[in-house]
Order: C-alpha cells, then structure tokens, then sequence
C-alpha cells in the first residue's frame, strides 16, 4: 500500500475536484481534529479504490489473448458446465463500479450536504462515514415528508425504543406517529377519546380559507345562523319575502349547504323571537341600571292612516356612557287626546319596569301633552324624583321653530315667490337643464336640483332660501324669461339680511337636536346667546330686523322667560360653566338685587338636589353596614370570647365614625364650586369622560351629573324613529299589523345602537346631525 499522504484537491476531466476543499472559517481546534481524521479516511478509502482498478486492469489484459478461444459466457457444453470466465470478469468490474459509487455515496455526499451536524449539547459534530447517517432507519425518517395537517398542533413527537409516538397535548396519551401510520386514528382520539381537551369539532379545525385566514374553530349552528338573518332582515329593512329569493337560496347552499332555507313566514316568527329576546335584555340592563331614565315622546300618522306614539328611554350607564333605546312604539288610537297619551304612556313605563326610576319627560309644546303631564306628575307624585316639579321638559328645537316660524311671517311673501319658482324649476328635467345652462353662461357650478322646504320647520325653509340666494341671478333670468312671478330686489334684500341674522339661530338647532352628546349641559349657553343676538340694539337699526325681533321677543318671553331650574342646575354641572357663568349673565340683565336673587334661587335648588343625594347614598351605605354586622353579629355564639365582642365593638365605632365623616353636608359642592373653571372653548371636551374620572373626588355630585345630564332638552331621538317607520310602512307593506311594526322598529333602533362605535366619542355636535 502506498504511503499516506495529505489530502489534495484533484480535478477531474471536467474540471471539478473530487475532494471539497477543507474550510478557512473553522477555528474549532474539535472540529479541525475530526476534519483531519475524516481526511485520512478518505485517502485510505481512495487508495483502495485505485489499487482496484489497477486489479481489474491486469485481469482484462490477461484475458484478452484467449477471450476468442473461449466459448461466450452463459453456453452450454457438454459436460453441462457453463462459461463463467467472461461472468466473472464482469461480475469483478460491476463490483469495482459498485464500490466507487458507494464510496461517493457514504463519503462525499455527507460531506458536500451535511458536513456539520449539531448534537444534542449545541455541538458541532462532523459526520463520518461510519456513523448513524447511513443507518437505513434513521434515512428513512429523513426523507419523512414535512407534517402538514392541523391536527398536529395538538401532539408533539416523542422518541422511543418502539418508535416515534405521537403525544397528546392534553391528555398526554401516546399513539402512533410512524410515517405509513396517518392522522385518522389521532382525529378519532381528539374527538372521542381525549377528556381533557375543549370541546371542539376538529373536522372544522382542519378547514383552510387561506394561508393566512385560518378557521380555526368553527360549529354550524342552525339556530344562531337564522337568528343572524332574521337580523339582516332587520337591520336592513328588507321584505320578509325577501328570504324566498332563489339567488339568495343558491348563494347561502353555497357558503353552507347544512343551512336551511326557510319562507317568509318563518322569518317573520324569527324577528318576531329576536326582537323579544333582545327586550328582556335590555330590560335586564335597566333593572340593574343605579341612575334615572328620562323619556322623549311623539306622535306620528302613517301611510295606513293609523297613529303612532314612539317613547325613548334615555340613561347615562355606570360606565359613564350617554345611550339611547326605543322601548314603544304603540298604534295609538283616535282621537289622540291627553287621556290617551296618558295611558300610553303609563302602560310603557309600567310594563318596563320604569317607575321608580322616572327623573323627567320632554315633550312638544302643546296643551295637549301640558294637560297629560299634569295628571301624569300627580299620579306618581310619590315615586318621581323632588316630587315631580321639574319632571317636564319642553322641546327646546319646537320652541326655537316657532319662535323663527313666527318672525318669517314679514317676509312670507318673498318666500312664497321662492318657493314656487323653485317648484316651477324642478318639476321637469328639460327645465332644470334650461336653468343649469343659464347658470353656466353666469359661471356658476349646475344644480342638480333644489330642495323644497317643509312649511313646520324653518331651517329646511332657511336652507332653501340660502340656496336660492346663491343662484339669485339665475332665478331672476329664469323667472323673467319663463315665469311671471318673481322676488323683488326689495324682497331679495330681506331674505338676504334675515338669513344672515337666523344663522345663529341655525347654530343653535344643531346643538339642541345632537343625540349622541348631553345638551341638558348646554342649554342655558345657547338659551342666553338666542337672548343675547334678540336683544342686540345694533340690530335693530334694519327695519326688517327690528321686526323680526319683536316678533320672536314675544315667543321667547313666553317659553324661556324663566329657564327650567333642573336644566339650569345641567348648565352648573359642567366644570367649563359652573355658577360663574350664571351669575356673569344674570349681572348683564338685571341690577345688583334681583341678580343676587336669582342666583340664590339657583344656588338654594342646587344644595337641595345635593342633599337629597348625598342622604340617599348615606342610607344605602347604612343598610350595607347594618346587614354586615347582622351577619356577623349572628355568628358570634352567647359564649363567644373576649377578642371576638372587641371586634363588634369595633365595627360599630367605625360605622359611626364613618357616618360622621359622610354626614350629609355641602363641603363636596363647596369645593366643586370653588375650583377653577376649565376654559369655555374646549369644544372637543367630554363632559361624561370628566365625572368619570373624578367619581372617587365628587362621588355625590358624580351621580347626580349621571341623572341630570341625561335628560334631553329635544324629541329629535323619538322623531328620528318616524324615518325608519315611514320605510317599513311603504306603499308596498301598508298591510302590516302593528305588533310587527314595533318589533322591527325598535329592533332596528337597538341593532343600529350596537353598531355604532361608541355614543361617547361624539362630544359635541356632528355638522349632519340634525
């Protein structure tokens, strides 16, 4: 055998070397020694390889002399002995070939793909060509296939003498994990066998949306997808016949064919169930509710000639939160006198549940509803909060409507003109068109049309004639060439003036009519600035002002000439205003005397509600004391020791302390009264968020703020239903008895609510919430 000799890179006839060459990166002196003895392997092995073929190569030139005398390998003669020489030969050379792709097999292979191996103890180890690698067993869990199904997140694989197994995350069973094994039998455990792990369908589990959508754990269940259409049904105020559209049967069997497709009737049982099951939950909610509901009200007539009275309960939660729910929306019967009204209403608060926990009710302005609420507040004298003397609240919006509607009669003729012209303009497209091209040759932007105003409520006519200021030209041109009658420029002159003067009045609107903010806070401020702008001398210097004044002066002495004092008490609540404000108003009106007067009225009010708070909290922290020491006065026995009669004694002396600590008295408005006011202009202050955070500071004036600044000062909310109404009473659906109407609108109103992202957020008025 030759010398050994160092492991050289050789190249082969194509070029490429037969040894890799050793690695510069490894510093490892370990890994330097085991790459010098596996080097050493590998020259012994290549020398034996040559000296092979050095072998095969004598054998084939001492054969090639009389390989034709020979007779070919594989015949017959005589003596039945077969020819093997040629066999032999060959049977030589396939084993020299054989032994030099097992030695490129063993030895090159591993070191090109896997030369380095990490053990158990982080390690790097070189693989040889007499270790486990070439073991046939562990090479064929090599080649295992990457474990792709779900059902492997609930195992882990273990080793073990018999095998891989395959242990259970829960209850630590093992099965087999073996490579021709599959996954059925671990499915059938997780889902038969394993009594620790949650109940879940893991055939669900195993569905795949997507590579980064996974369902994950997903049941069908028939009762909560039908519960969910019967909520799209309502929500979005679609016919019951609706549920029989065959592409909506086609598209449904294709997300799920296990659902099944019911008719109109069944889905009008179901909206019927889901609008029952929300209401015991909400009436749940406000059973357990520690503040007072305040109510809104109002009447409407539908399409099928039948009157509705719509009822909202409004409540701030304990989580400082303004909501809102339709709780009623009865048919009415005719006449709709106060006795009806009275009973409607009645009949709601009773079958709520509602009682006891009435604080006040606005109402439209009307003798009317002033005649129910009269017999209302003396019938539940002994169950509304300070008796019921601030229980009604008049809707500051329909105040302000007739106190504008009031002042726009000087000018009812220019509106008129306006209203006609604008009715002649719209009522056919070719005339729009001839209107759009006047407007372009004057440079103005075409109109897709106009909006006619509704004659009850003066801001849509105010919007109107704002747009038809903008386009005053137009309609002139328009109405000269085309129609006879038209504004003059002295009736152009007083729509223009007015206009500017009600934008305050606009301004007001959108304060009073928001929903999801409190306005009991803000009623006085606006109240005093409609006061301020009627009483301003330097208006008055334009005729059609100083008219338009007197007359809404007349109104505005009549509804607000004395502000309601449980509003007035809203406006102190809130830390911008507090009694400073009322008392920097009161001073510009009135003299010295009367203005001191008046805010000692407030003032005098104001310990009044915090007395009745503050004793009605004392008394509910006294039950709960009593009860304690009941408790545990009736487990002490008659032979009970010394320490445990020091312990009772205890209690008693630190309730008693503690009521005089508590004791029912003004120190806690002093000091709210006395801080500093925060600064007016925060209009993006949240008046809820501030009680909330300071409930442990002021936590009686914290829960008075929680009742008072829930109360509504418009019926915006009750009106609002009246649109949800009018679409599911259409022309098409005018035969739907009145239960059915009820639950769907309240059920809508409820369903919206729990959309909306959050009624806190909104702290002050939306630009489009009218």
């Amino acid at each position: 055998m030759a010398p050994r000799r160092r492991p050289s890179s050789r190249s082969t006839r194509d070029g490429t070397s037969d040894v890799p060459e050793q690695s510069e990166a490894s510093g490892d002196p370990v890994l330097c020694e085991q790459m010098s003895t596996l080097m050493g392997v590998v020259v012994r092995q290549e020398e034996q390889i040559k000296e092979l073929h050095e072998l095969l190569a004598r054998q084939t030139a001492a054969a090639a002399p009389v390989a034709a005398r020979r007779v070919p390998a594989g015949v017959v003669m005589d003596s039945g002995v077969v020819a093997s020489d040629s066999v032999e030969m060959e049977a030589e050379k396939e084993r020299a070939l054989t032994a030099l792709m097992t030695f490129k097999k063993i030895i090159w292979l591993p070191i090109i793909m896997s030369n380095q191996n990490v053990d158990e103890n982080n390690t790097t180890k070189i693989v040889g060509p007499n270790e486990s690698i070439i073991n046939k067993k562990e090479n064929e869990e090599a080649k295992q296939s990457k474990r792709r199904s779900k059902v492997w997140d609930e195992f882990m694989i273990e080793n073990t003498p018999n095998g891989p197994k395959a242990k259970c995350n829960h209850c630590k069973h093992l099965l087999s994990a073996g490579s021709k094994s599959g996954t059925t039998h671990l499915t059938r455990h997780l889902e038969h066998a394993c009594n620790k792990r949650p109940n879940k369908d893991i055939r669900q589990m195993l569905l795949s949306n997507s590579a980064r959508d996974e369902i994950k754990c997903f049941t069908f269940n028939l009762e909560h997808s039908r519960r969910l259409f019967a909520k799209l049904i309502i929500y979005g105020e679609l016919s019951f016949l609706f549920a029989e559209n065959p592409v909506l049967t086609e598209w449904i069997k294709s997300l799920q064919p296990l659902y099944n497709i019911v008719g109109r009737k069944t889905v009008k049982k179901d909206c019927l169930a889901y609008y029952e099951s929300e209401k015991k939950k909400i009436q749940n909610s406000l059973q357990k509710l520690t503040s007072c509901v305040c109510f809104t009200t109002d009447l409407w007539t539908s399409n099928q000639k039948l009157g509705y009275m719509v009822i909202t309960a409004h409540y701030i939660d304990d989580g400082f939160i303004l909501n809102k729910r339709i709780i009623s929306f009865k048919k009415l019967a005719y006449p709709h006198t106060s006795f009806v009204i009275e009973d409607a209403l009645e009949k709601c608060i009773y079958d709520w549940d509602l009682d006891e926990k009435v604080l006040a009710i606005t109402l439209d302005n009307c003798s009317t509803n002033d005649s129910m609420i009269r017999r209302f507040r003396d019938k539940f004298t002994h169950k509304l909060r300070f008796n019921g003397d601030h229980v009604h609240i008049r809707c500051c919006a329909h105040i302000l409507n007739i106190m504008v509607q009031d002042g726009m009669r000087i000018i009812r003729d220019a509106i008129e003109n306006i209203r006609e012209i604008i009715r002649y303009v719209t009522v056919t497209p070719s005339r729009m068109q001839v209107f759009n091209d006047m407007a372009k040759q004057m440079r103005l932007p075409p109109k897709k049309g106009f909006a006619l105003d509704v004659a009850t409520r003066w801001n849509s006519t105010f919007y109107m004639l704002r747009d038809a200021l903008s386009y005053k030209d137009v309609l002139n041109r328009y109405a000269s060439e085309y129609y006879n009658n038209c504004p003059s420029s002295e009736e152009w002159k007083k729509i223009e003036t007015i206009s500017k003067f009600l934008e305050s009045f606009q301004d007001a609107t959108k304060v009073f009519s928001g929903t999801k903010y409190p306005t009991a806070n803000l009623y006085f401020k606006e109240v005093w600035e409609i006061r301020t702008v009627l009483s301003d001398g330097k208006l008055a210097t334009d005729e059609t002002i100083k008219q338009l004044t007197i007359e809404m002066q007349k109104k505005f002495n009549k509804y607000w000439s004395e502000c309601n004092k449980m509003l007035l008490i809203a406006s102190i609540l809130d830390p911008r205003m507090k009694l400073i404000f009322l008392e920097c108003c009161f001073k510009e009106v009135y003299d010295e005397e009367e203005s001191t007067l008046k805010i000692g009225e407030i003032y005098e009010t104001l310990a009044t509600f915090y007395t009745i708070y503050a004793n009605k909290r004392n008394s509910q922290f006294s039950k709960i004391s009593a009860e304690n020491i009941s408790t545990k006065h009736d487990g002490t026995s008659c032979d009970a020791t010394d320490s445990s009669k020091r312990k009772l004694v205890d209690i008693k002396f630190s309730e008693y302390k503690r009521q005089l600590v508590e004791r029912p008295k003004s120190s806690e408005l002093d000091k709210y009264l006395e801080e500093d006011v925060m600064d007016i202009k925060n209009m993006h202050f949240d008046i809820l968020d501030w009680w909330k955070n300071n409930t442990l500071y002021y936590p009686v004036l914290s829960r008075m703020a929680r009742d008072i600044l829930a109360i509504p000062v418009t019926t915006v909310s009750s009106k609002s239903a009246f649109s949800t109404s009018g679409r599911i009473i259409d022309q098409f659906r005018s035969s739907m008895n009145p239960e059915i109407v009820e639950a769907l609108v309240c059920s809508k109103d409820w369903i919206s609510t729990e959309y909306q992202n959050d009624p806190s957020t909104s702290t002050f008025f939306d630009s489009n919430d009218e």
